[in-house]
Parts: structure tokens; C-alpha cells; sequence
């Protein structure tokens, strides 16, 4: 396959072709021919998307398209474990998938990255335009090695590639049988004003309102401490989220500094506290985004997600002063959205982020709306998806802290006000996962996800409760039942590490 060329004519949208770079024959994880390539834009100053496709010798008829992650920049190679596989779990490829991914066209080494959006086509691809190039040359490539297409095509992806699968559905509906999303950043535009609003909640006003590791800490023992047994037992692992949040006035008097004013680590000021708010409240916004939502969803920092600690790397950052453009030591959700105020909006890499405002983005608001229109995954109508014999299984974990959980609840619960409840059971499983963050926290999940989807496609039997187990060290091995929202995990006795001690429940 070396030096082949795929047409342009035969990839939906716009490229000048894509070219075989490399063909080789791999034995580990089972035999498969692995093919490298790049799909050449059209813009000459674009650059290329970088692609991977894994053709398993002994081939079970079936393809999975592998999503990315962050500002994506890195080629997704579909060799890889899936996100939140249990231990032991052969990979997809070693199952007999032929696999495929991307790098959504840009190269970067780092996800943090948003330099490439200063490129029109570049900006596109990575709305979403990738995926679906990507996809028309993996099919092209399947055809050509077995003889025929997949019988079954699916999608799995996290974050932004949760973001990416739903792109996928509700444009290209008739390219997939299934998709697993997890945790995905679908109402992207919002969630980069999100982190904005946030990055000036704790930056202006001299960071009186910054929070360190210790205070938040802080917060989040207080936290744990009041909601912890709402689910009917101390694990570590908030269930229980709608009782938590209505201590959440309570929580944050416990750790308030009597005088309103900053006395050190052991309490909050009154402008931390107010930070805290803000991260909390959802972000309603005075002009539409695509698909004409006005809103992003708050965060669960009063109600159990992980901001500071062992169970993420990703806290408000070492300094109340940000560097600019922001850096390693800055919010992390500050560095993403300072990098989309200055490469998706404004294009002027040296633009100072504080400035900007939400709300009131001025001239702005046009370039936020269309950048809206290009990289959001909002829109709820799935009816070609659906009537093409679709399924969706949705998971988000309850303590996020990079994209918020109820974004997703969000758009599931838009999903039932336009199709109704019965219709969205026939084709969409949503699980809501305690304890866990983006991807770790006090419950770092495993669960075998892709197998129930496989199942529900082929057989027509939808799952109902799964169990997840817990990759943490220290509770290495716990299981917990993976409830349909809206239902939680409530302790009925027994084994506080069974899955068996736990009853879904809620309405």
C-alpha cells in the first residue's frame, strides 16, 4: 500500500487526496498491517491531517474510530487501550477490529496547544471536518485489504473525543452503528467561555479570589465530610450529589474566615468563596451559541469534584498572578481558555485574556458565535442517527473538573424534550459515574463499555446497570454499580467494596 493515493473525490469533504506514507506488518497484539498517511489539505498553509489505520489479519468485521483529546495535535494511533478499559481487556485491534485515528489535523506537542486555530481549515478540521476525512480513507482502506466494507463501524471517545462522536452523529449519522462517548466537551464554545469566567474569577481584582492546593483542599475535605454518608456509607466516593448540593450554603460557612478577609490556609475569604460560586453556577449567557444554547453548566465543586490533591493533576494553579500567554504553573483550565481567546477569537497570540468578557465579548460575539457554529456538538437532533439504527452509550463522571457533568445531563435531558423518554431509551444509555473526575479521582473507573455497545448493536439487548471496578491503588478492585441516570448507587449493606452492597436508586 506504500505510496498509494486516495483521491480526493473519494473523501466527502474538501482535501487535495490523501497519500500512503508507510504499510507494515505487525505481529504483537495480533497480526495487522499497520497503515500511516496524510490527508493534504486545501488551503497549501493548512497542514495535513496524520493518519493511522490497524488492518487485523484475523478481522472480525467490524471497524472502531478512535476520538482524541484536548487541543488534540497528536496522532491517535488505535493501537491503544481504550479510555477506562478494565485490566486485562485485549485491545480492540487484538480483538480483530480494524482501528483508525487521527491527530484532527495539526501537530503539536502538547494538548494544551491552540496555536493551529489561527488557520482557518486547520480550525475546521479540528471542529470536526477530520473526523469525517478520516473516516471516508479508513473505509477506502478496509474495502481495498478485505474485499468489502465493515459490517459494523463504531466510535469511542473521551473528552474531546466524547465531543467528536457526538459531531459525528449528528452530521455524519450514516457513518457509525454505535458510539461510546465519555465525558465529552460537546457544548465546546461553552466551556472555553466557562474557563474564562473562571480564570477572571480568580485572576482580577490582584487574585484576592485565587484559591491555592491547600485551600482547596480544604473546601473539598469540607466537602466530603458533609456528603460522603449522603449515599449511606463513608467510602470516599460522593453518590448522593442532588442531597450534597443542598448543603452546599452550609459547607461553605464552615470554611469561611470569620472576618470575610484572607487569614491563611485554614479558611476561605469572602472573594474566594465567591470564586467558588462562580465555579459552581452555570453560565448563562446573554446572545445564543450554535444550536441556540445559552448556557454552560456549573461545576461540582460543592458537590464532590477533585480541583486540588492526589486524584488529579489539574488545580488552580501555584501563582494568584498568570503568566500571559498562561503557562504550566497557571489554572489549568485558565491555560485552555486563555489559548481560545487568543488563537479561535481574537488571533492575536499576544492578547490579554483578562480582558475579555464573557458576557459581553463586544466585537467579538460574532467570531465566538461562528466558532460556535464550527466546533460545538450541541445539536439534539439525532433523528437520522436514530433511524438508521444508531446507539449511543453516554458516561460522565460526578467529580469533573475540566468539563462539567451537567453539560452532558444538559444535552441528554434536551435529547428527551425533543424525542421524549421512550424513544431516547430505544437508542441512548447515559451513566453518571461517582467519584470520578476526568478521567481519574477518588474512583478511577474500568468498565468494558465498547462490549455492552457491541452487544446492544448486534443482539438488540440494551444494557441496564453495569458494574465498574476501581483502578486506584489503595482500593484497587472495588466495584460499584453503573446506574442509567438519573439514578445513584445507594448502600444497602454488606461489602462496602461490592458492587452486590448497592441498589440503583432515585427516580
Amino acid at each position: 500500500m506504500r505510496g498509494l493515493s486516495i483521491p480526493a473525490s473519494s473523501i466527502a469533504e474538501p482535501t487535495s487526496g490523501a497519500t500512503i506514507t508507510s504499510a507494515t506488518l505487525v505481529e504483537a497484539s495480533g497480526e495487522y498491517c499497520q497503515v500511516n498517511g496524510a490527508i493534504a489539505p486545501v488551503d497549501p498553509a493548512a497542514p495535513s491531517i496524520k493518519f493511522q489505520v490497524n488492518l487485523a489479519t484475523q478481522w472480525n468485521h467490524k471497524a472502531l474510530h478512535y476520538g482524541g483529546g484536548g487541543f488534540d495535535g497528536t496522532l491517535i494511533t488505535g493501537v491503544e487501550p481504550l479510555d477506562m478499559a478494565p485490566t486485562g481487556t485485549p485491545t480492540p485491534l487484538a480483538q480483530g477490529y480494524a482501528t483508525f485515528g487521527d491527530d484532527s489535523g495539526h501537530q503539536s506537542s502538547s494538548i494544551t496547544d491552540g496555536k493551529f486555530a489561527a488557520n482557518d481549515e486547520s480550525l475546521a478540521n479540528y471542529g470536526g471536518l477530520s473526523l469525517k476525512k478520516t473516516h471516508d480513507v479508513a473505509m477506502a482502506l478496509i474495502k481495498m485489504r478485505y474485499g468489502s466494507p465493515p459490517d459494523k463501524v463504531y466510535f469511542f471517545g473521551s473528552s474531546t473525543g466524547g465531543r467528536d462522536g457526538l459531531s459525528e452523529a449528528q452530521r455524519w449519522p450514516q457513518d457509525y452503528d454505535g458510539m461510546v462517548v465519555n465525558r465529552p466537551a460537546l457544548n465546546y464554545t461553552g466551556l472555553r467561555l466557562s474557563n474564562v469566567v473562571l480564570g477572571r474569577a480568580l485572576y482580577l481584582n490582584g487574585g484576592a479570589g485565587w484559591l491555592d492546593v491547600a485551600k482547596t483542599v480544604l473546601l473539598q475535605n469540607a466537602v466530603m465530610t458533609a456528603c460522603d454518608p449522603l449515599d449511606g456509607v463513608a467510602d470516599g466516593v460522593i453518590s448522593n450529589v442532588a442531597a450534597c448540593k443542598a448543603q452546599s450554603a452550609a459547607v461553605l460557612a464552615s470554611v469561611r474566615c470569620a472576618s470575610g478577609a484572607d487569614s491563611g490556609d485554614t479558611c476561605l475569604s469572602d472573594a474566594q468563596i465567591a470564586t467558588v460560586q462562580t465555579i459552581a453556577a452555570p453560565l448563562q449567557l446573554p446572545y445564543p451559541l450554535a444550536n441556540g444554547v445559552t448556557r454552560y453548566a456549573g461545576y461540582n465543586i460543592l458537590a464532590g469534584s477533585v480541583f486540588a490533591g492526589p486524584n488529579t493533576t489539574r488545580d488552580l494553579g501555584q501563582s494568584a498572578v498568570p503568566a500571559n500567554p498562561a503557562g504550566k504553573k497557571d489554572a489549568n483550565q485558565w491555560v485552555t481558555g486563555d489559548q481560545w481567546v487568543k488563537y479561535f477569537v481574537t488571533r492575536v497570540p499576544a492578547f490579554d485574556s483578562l480582558t475579555f468578557d464573557p458576557l459581553n465579548p463586544g466585537t467579538y460575539q460574532s467570531r465566538v458565535q461562528a466558532v460556535s457554529a464550527l466546533t460545538d456538538a450541541t445539536n439534539t437532533d439525532l433523528s437520522a442517527y436514530m433511524a438508521k439504527g444508531g446507539k449511543l452509550i453516554m458516561t460522565h463522571g460526578l467529580a469533573d473538573e475540566i468539563v462539567s457533568t451537567d453539560s452532558s445531563t444538559d444535552y441528554y435531558n434536551g435529547l428527551v424534550g425533543r424525542f421524549g423518554q421512550s424513544t431516547v431509551d430505544g437508542f441512548v444509555r447515559f451513566y453518571l459515574m461517582p467519584g470520578v473526575g476526568h478521567g481519574t479521582g477518588p474512583f478511577h473507573p474500568a468498565v468494558d463499555s465498547l462490549s455492552a455497545l457491541d452487544q446492544w448493536v448486534q443482539t438488540g439487548k440494551a444494557p441496564e446497570t453495569l458494574r465498574m471496578s476501581d483502578l486506584n491503588a489503595a482500593t484497587l478492585g472495588r466495584t460499584r454499580p453503573l446506574c442509567r441516570y438519573p439514578r445513584w448507587p445507594k448502600y444497602i449493606g454488606g461489602d462496602v467494596n461490592a458492587a452486590a452492597s448497592f441498589q440503583c436508586a432515585g427516580s
